[in-house]
């Protein structure tokens, strides 16, 4: 339990104004009485420009200022408090804010609102971080396995269908790393995968399978607009192809017309369709 025996008003404000840390006091009126020199900087400039104004004023953001006036006018009303986490873009990359705010009461009266605010950028940034490489296919920037679980787990919203998908499988591979090694085998892969992102269009969705197969998710697709797709990457592969390491690979292709369509069952017709496809080719080739 804090104690205040002792100080006066004016050096528990001089606390607060030099704390390490940004910190404030509202009045009833949802207006900045009281506010730690770094949080003053961060909101109002050195003059301490948010001394007797509440947010609406002092944000240039119109909707931030509004929706943390709200806040203030919720908690003077309840008496519950608040927290959460605001991010705020800048041309170096988004920073990242935890808000904390509560009521606070004298002798049973309200007095306002004290609030911290704590700046959690890097660990915003870590999370972010982490999250995307579990969700990336490190080898070739595409998508993974777990990613394509989430989505497929999810129900997509009923304007995203028709949901096509083409299921591709390297041809050659394995003789590619018998022969030549894992090197050239892996930079197939990734010359598959860079073709790959550059022909799907801006909706669709590219992951890596595992080993040589990947996966497009197309939404708003048809039959036509997945044959011409499939047809693209065809002559991308072969124009991508040089003496170094040849560019080929088997698809096949399924449609879910709707929501009571599995995606999970397109994905095993696709997959049979692009094994029909493996089995052809390999015919030609005797």
């Amino acid at each position: 339990m804090l104690n205040g025996e002792g100080f006066s008003f004016d050096q528990m404000v001089a606390f607060i104004e030099s704390a390490p840390a940004n910190i404030f006091f509202k009045d009833t009126s949802c207006r900045y009485r009281v506010v730690s020199e770094v949080c003053s900087l961060i909101n109002g400039g050195r003059d301490g420009g948010i001394i007797g104004k509440t947010d609406v004023e002092i944000w240039a953001d119109e909707t931030v200022g509004r929706r943390y006036y709200e806040d203030d006018l919720r908690i003077i009303e309840t008496g519950e408090g608040s927290e959460w986490i605001d991010e705020f873009p800048t041309p170096d990359g988004s920073l990242y804010f935890l808000i904390q705010k509560n009521p606070v009461y004298c002798d049973g009266k309200l007095m306002g609102i004290v609030g911290l605010v704590s700046d959690v950028t890097e660990q915003k940034r870590l999370e972010h971080e982490l999250k995307r490489l579990s969700i990336t296919d490190q080898l070739t920037g595409l998508y993974n396995r777990n990613f394509l679980e989430l989505e497929f787990g999810k129900s997509y919203p009923r304007d995203r269908y028709p949901i096509g998908l083409i299921v591709l499988d390297c041809n050659n591979l394995k003789i590619v790393n018998d022969v030549r090694g894992h090197k050239f085998g892996d930079l197939m892969l990734r010359r598959i995968a860079a073709e790959i992102k550059k022909t799907i269009p801006d909706d669709a969705i590219a992951a890596r399978l595992g080993g040589d197969e990947f996966l497009i998710v197309c939404p708003h697709a048809s039959e036509e607009s997945i044959a011409d797709l499939m047809a693209n990457l065809k002559k991308r592969f072969e124009l991508a192809s040089d003496d170094v390491v040849s560019l080929d690979a088997a698809m096949g292709h399924s449609i879910a017309n709707d929501v009571e369509v599995s995606l999970s069952a397109t994905l095993k017709e696709a997959d049979r369709r692009m094994y029909a496809d493996k089995a052809k080719a390999h015919e030609r080739r005797k």
